[in-house]
């Protein structure tokens, strides 16, 4: 009788002891452990200090590129994450598209690009996204669905820019007339913009648009442009960036008999002295310190699993004159 009495009360110690441990077990398996950092970690999330985004521009050169930085790491200061820029040395799809390889080599977790061609870099980015990689447009936009921009409306920047011209003109009693355009490019979306919000300012009006000149982003080709056009008797001139600004502002300096009205883009203190002393009628002035740090705190955010709010968002144009010069040195 005892030897029965021990075995059961055995058997029921042991089961006990499977039944605990099976509740544990299951506990382990399906509750981590209760705390918000667990349930972080279940869901993937990384720590602020762990998040590592990477800036990727069109080049290195640019003042507009640099401000964008300065947004761009302002706001990575901000929210406590790891930032770096790449650029190549200038304007190139096949060299940007190297540093978007190096970037995804990298292993960063939010990529912040300006496209230097929106159908080129797509397969990329594409390859980028793929990897869990969140990628946001800062500047110019590529033909890949992107988590969220912040760029200027360029055709609207570029209307004003138009209608500027059309404002100089007739101050000066020039009321028809060829002008010429100098873009940085005939494959980046921004400049196509830009060329084309410019040309519609002139729609039903006396005035005749040559075909555009390309200066590629450097001020002595952008230069040459402007000058082949004052050759040829144009009555207005527009570069369509800041090195295009600053090669247009600089033939009109260089050639004084020159009687008509010229307009770039971009607020540089370059850009800022040719309007000032009327090499430039007037800019029209981005803001890139906007797109640095909207789209890297919006890259943030997308690695974080959060809402990011307006996924396009226009950061805004400005036109600049004589009159407010001093509100953009500021910047």
């Amino acid at each position: 009788m005892k030897k029965k009495l021990l075995a059961a009360i055995l058997a029921l110690t042991m089961a006990i002891s499977l039944g605990g441990c099976k509740t544990s077990e299951s506990k382990g398996a399906s509750e981590p452990d209760g705390s918000a950092a667990g349930t972080s970690e279940a869901a993937g999330a990384k720590s602020a200090a762990d998040v590592s985004i990477i800036l990727v521009t069109m080049d290195g050169l640019d003042n507009h590129w640099v401000n964008v930085n300065k947004g761009a790491e302002a706001a990575a200061k901000e929210l406590g994450c790891k930032y770096q820029w790449m650029a190549p040395d200038k304007k190139d799809t096949a060299l940007q598209i190297e540093m978007l390889n190096n970037a995804v080599a990298a292993k960063c977790d939010g990529l912040v690009v300006a496209a230097v061609d929106p159908d080129a870099i797509t397969s990329t980015l594409e390859g980028a996204a793929k990897t869990g990689i969140k990628i946001v447009y800062a500047d110019s936009t590529a033909k890949f669905d992107a988590v969220a921009s912040y760029t200027t409306d360029n055709y609207a920047a570029a209307k004003k820019a138009g209608e500027q011209m059309i404002k100089g003109l007739k101050e000066k009693g020039i009321t028809s007339g060829n002008i010429g355009i100098v873009a940085f490019s005939n494959a980046t979306q921004t400049s196509i913009d830009r060329e084309k919000g410019f040309r519609d300012a002139f729609e039903g009006s006396s005035y005749k648009l040559l075909e555009t000149q390309y200066g590629n982003s450097e001020v002595a080709a952008s230069q040459a442009a402007a000058e082949n056009f004052i050759s040829q008797g144009v009555v207005g001139l527009y570069g369509n960036n800041e090195p295009g600004a600053v090669g247009v502002g600089d033939a009109v300096a260089a050639n004084k008999s020159w009687k008509g009205v010229a307009i770039g883009f971009d607020a540089s203190e370059t850009t800022l002295d040719l309007v000032e002393n009327g090499s430039l009628y007037s800019i029209i002035a981005q803001e890139p310190y906007k797109m640095g740090y909207g789209a890297v705190t919006a890259a943030f955010h997308a690695v974080q699993g959060k809402d990011i709010g307006e996924k396009k968002v226009d950061t805004g144009s400005t036109v600049v004159t004589k009159e407010n010069t001093g509100d953009f040195r500021a910047k």
